[in-house]
């Protein structure tokens, strides 16, 4: 019991993992609502961020992203059916129906590689944070957000070894400044094969559809079933005809070249298929993938994958296999905490373009590091670090549509138009004003390592938005909101972070950002049952039983400056139901409240 009853207290000047924030909101920009419905969150979230919000922003920026026929629940209501024709096969001039999918940016290209990766992402997000979905009224947009790419690859993939993986010239698209629907460049589709294979994007693809498969197995099963089907097929044409699609698909490696190369999509397929089925064959091959791999990856990305393989092998793997890749994983999120280039404001640098991509992937795996367990209060703090800097933290917001001082010209064609009947083209890019249609949720590209940015249209680095970006992020907002665990009543604030448990006790760390400077401190718990026991080294408890305990500094302690963590390490015992913390005071100020 020595390590157990181990005493700590942590102070250091950091941000915190808070559950307790006054709403920011913006006054330079005042938004207009401009779709057909809003958020119906069935909780209450007092974070200093609106997650709900951000979640259903997001969401909205994705349906601002559809090609094809628009459902009649469309709420993006400034883009209507685009795209219903597409796509004549590059090389046979044969008519296929690729109708669907997302364009990839603020063009009107569907590029397969990056879809794939951000509907694997999103899915994923949304398989380990469900609750957090569901609390903020999001879980069928999110499901549909999903389909929307899932039931496009359906259609891409039309044999077992074909695939059809662009639609769209990157040329004549990006040529082109105007809405989707009024586009009449040609639109080819360039597909991989036997002959021109492509293991990185059949990869991709199988792990999109295997998540979708586990996402869509409860409350669709047969969409399930064909999900898993396809990712079958299209691992196996991955891993039987080898090569870079971008060596297959030449107009992608203008684009989206894959630089990595596939041994890491194969691997990523390989334990996504495992989750999706339990099949032994897979983990095995998954696990003869990963010796192939680089382990020292510096981002994770839709052309790297090694992290999230890493993430899914310290939890799917046999239990003798885990500490190896879960050393792998900590040794990745320690380079991105510690090893690897911040801003000055504290944002994680790895690149100019989409830095806040890289940074938003980086907290989505090192927050899915923390929930297996690895250094979890660091992990979680760097998560939120770094999606508040995106939200505002940084004096200024970088989603569109969201807090203060959003972006207004994002580098995006469709938002920069007015409404029909008016023209939109080349005028339209040059205009100095904000874009005409507000492409709420949407990460733009993001500042540059001094934390510079323009908010200027024709700066694509800065202010370009993509799905690839809006797919880490959201997953880790989903994440944040999750451990948020706002309004549900007799739900752990999420300042207290369990480390062990056995029968009829559990040991946790309760992990306070002190609010104000000050010379003495009192902190009150009050917990969801009666406790029958409370036990802790660094402060004195008012009691030891019941449902409320005060704790107060001991003689050497009670100095703490504004913006120091405070981690006091407590046990508590109890019978019957297990207790939770569900509200929290310090000095009279409330932290956290359920």
């Amino acid at each position: 019991m020595g390590e157990l009853l181990k005493v700590v207290l942590l102070l250091i000047k950091a941000p915190g993992f808070l559950c307790h924030y006054e709403r920011v909101t913006g006054t330079d920009y005042e938004e207009q609502l401009t779709t057909t419905l809003t958020a119906s969150s069935t909780t209450t979230c007092n974070t200093k961020y609106d997650y709900d919000e951000v979640l259903h922003k997001s969401l909205l920026f994705y349906e601002a992203q559809r090609s094809g026929d628009l459902p009649t629940s469309q709420r993006v209501t400034w883009r209507r059916d685009s795209a219903t024709d597409d796509a004549i096969d590059a090389d046979t001039q044969q008519q296929m129906d690729l109708e669907g999918g997302y364009y990839d940016a603020g063009d009107t290209v569907k590029f397969g590689f990056p879809m794939a990766g951000a509907t694997t992402v999103l899915a994923w997000g949304a398989i380990e944070y469900g609750k957090a979905y569901t609390a903020a009224g999001e879980m069928t947009h999110m499901l549909e957000a999903v389909k929307w790419a899932t039931d496009y690859f359906l259609k891409a993939h039309v044999a077992p070894n074909v695939f059809y993986g662009q639609v769209g010239n990157g040329q004549l698209d990006h040529d082109y400044w105007g809405r989707p629907e009024d586009m009449t460049m040609s639109r080819p589709a360039y597909k991989i094969t036997q002959s021109k294979p492509g293991s990185d994007l059949a990869g991709e693809t199988a792990a999109a559809l295997a998540a979708a498969a586990i996402l869509f197995k409860q409350s669709d099963s047969t969409y399930s079933a064909t999900c898993l089907q396809h990712a079958r097929q299209l691992y196996s044409f991955a891993n039987n005809y080898r090569a870079k699609y971008s060596d297959s698909i030449t107009d992608a490696a203008k684009y989206y070249k894959s630089w990595g190369g596939y041994n890491d999509e194969l691997a990523w397929a390989a334990v996504w298929l495992y989750r999706a089925t339990g099949e032994s064959q897979y983990l095995q091959q998954a696990k003869q993938h990963y010796t192939n791999l680089y382990l020292g990856a510096g981002e994770f990305s839709w052309d790297e994958k090694t992290p999230g393989v890493m993430v899914l092998m310290s939890q799917f793997a046999a239990a003798a296999d885990k500490p190896k890749y879960k050393g792998h994983l900590k040794a990745f999120c320690e380079k991105m905490t510690k090893n690897t280039k911040k801003t000055p404001k504290g944002l994680l640098y790895i690149s100019k373009w989409g830095s806040l991509r890289y940074a938003a992937n980086a907290a989505f795996v090192c927050l899915r590091a923390a929930d297996l367990g690895i250094n979890t209060v660091e992990y979680r703090l760097f998560a939120e670090k770094q999606i508040h800097y995106m939200l505002g933290d940084a004096g200024r917001s970088y989603v569109v549509g969201f807090g203060h001082n959003p972006p207004q010209r994002p580098h995006h064609r469709s938002s920069s138009c007015k409404d029909p009947p008016a023209s939109c083209d080349w005028n339209d890019f040059n205009y100095n004003g904000p874009n005409p249609q507000v492409l709420y949720g949407a990460l733009v590209g993001g500042p540059n390592k001094n934390d510079k940015y323009n908010d200027v249209r024709s700066d694509y680095v800065s202010n370009e938005v993509t799905c690839d970006y809006n797919a880490g992020f959201q997953s880790t907002v989903a994440g944040l909101r999750y451990h948020a665990k706002c309004g549900t009543g007799s739900s752990q604030c999420a300042k207290v972070i369990q480390k062990n448990e056995w029968r009829g006790n559990f040991q946790s760390d309760l992990v306070i950002t002190v609010p104000v400077a000050t010379t003495s401190w009192s902190i009150v718990l009050t917990f969801s049952q009666p406790i029958s026991n409370f036990r802790v080294w660094i402060a004195n408890p008012s009691t030891t039983t019941g449902r409320t305990v005060t704790l107060t500094n001991k003689n050497y302690n009670g100095n703490q400056a504004q913006g120091s963590i405070l981690k006091i390490d407590f046990i508590v015992s109890y019978t019957g139901v297990k207790p939770a913390v569900t509200s929290l005071t310090f000095n009279g100020s409330p932290l956290c409240l359920q």
